[in-house]
């Protein structure tokens, strides 16, 4: 009896769960407000769809469209996802490089580790430090320590 009963209340529980993922009042105004050019109405749509339904090409095309309004944290989402699709030197890496040179330039600290590591896994060590470098100065302790451990 008791199996039943909870069986029946974890169907309840996704079913109410998949309810609540779908474009619900909230959802529908952000994805409104994205289509006009809200960059923040945007990423916020891109971590939804990452975060809860799970979905990484939705959430990437998001990040892009927050990126591109100028959303930078948009930019360093974007990158991370499309650099996990790809291989050094293939069309994600270029990608990703571009939406991290573009957060990296404004002051996103996480952006420019993203490019030391980039450039490490293309061999490019001296173009790594350069950007851990650059990461460690805006105060991302994993760029310093990463510097550090390459200057060896």
């Amino acid at each position: 009896m008791k199996k039943i009963i909870f069986l029946t209340i974890l169907a309840i529980f996704i079913h109410v769960s998949g309810v609540w993922a779908g474009d619900d009042k909230e959802t529908a105004k952000k994805r409104a407000l994205c289509e006009k050019g809200n960059s923040t109405a945007c990423f916020k749509m891109g971590e939804r769809y990452r975060i809860i339904e799970r979905d990484n090409k939705s959430a990437l095309e998001f990040y892009v469209k927050a990126c591109d309004s100028g959303y930078m944290t948009g930019c360093t989402n974007g990158g991370i996802l499309t650099l996990m699709k790809g291989t050094p030197y293939s069309k994600e890496f270029k990608k990703a490089r571009k939406m991290f040179t573009k957060a990296c330039d404004a002051g996103e600290d996480p952006s420019c580790f993203n490019l030391g590591t980039l450039n490490y896994k293309e061999g490019r060590q001296k173009k790594a430090l350069q950007y851990y470098l650059k990461a460690c100065d805006m105060g991302n302790s994993a760029g310093c320590a990463k510097h550090k451990r390459l200057s060896r």
